[in-house]
């Protein structure tokens, strides 16, 4: 599951976020029903991004491609 692929300081604040955002609890059900970076949409890579307090304009192109930034390899 891509879900427990997640970086710890990204899937902490989801969850720390899912306490006052219901809709944080739709993007991990669909992070743990997927297996890789690459079938996420970019929607779901957008709400990673403000759920996971993450400032995607900060991340290259490289890093948006593979998604080295979200998960553990």
């Amino acid at each position: 599951m891509l879900y427990d692929k997640l970086k710890p300081h990204i899937k902490a604040k989801m969850i720390e976020n899912s306490k006052e955002y219901e809709s944080v609890n739709w993007l991990i059900d669909k992070l743990k029903n997927k297996n890789n970076y690459s079938d996420l949409t970019i929607d779901e890579l957008r709400s990673v991004c403000t759920f996971g307090d993450v400032f995607y304009h900060d991340l290259t192109q490289s890093q948006l491609i593979w998604g080295e930034w979200l998960i553990n390899k």
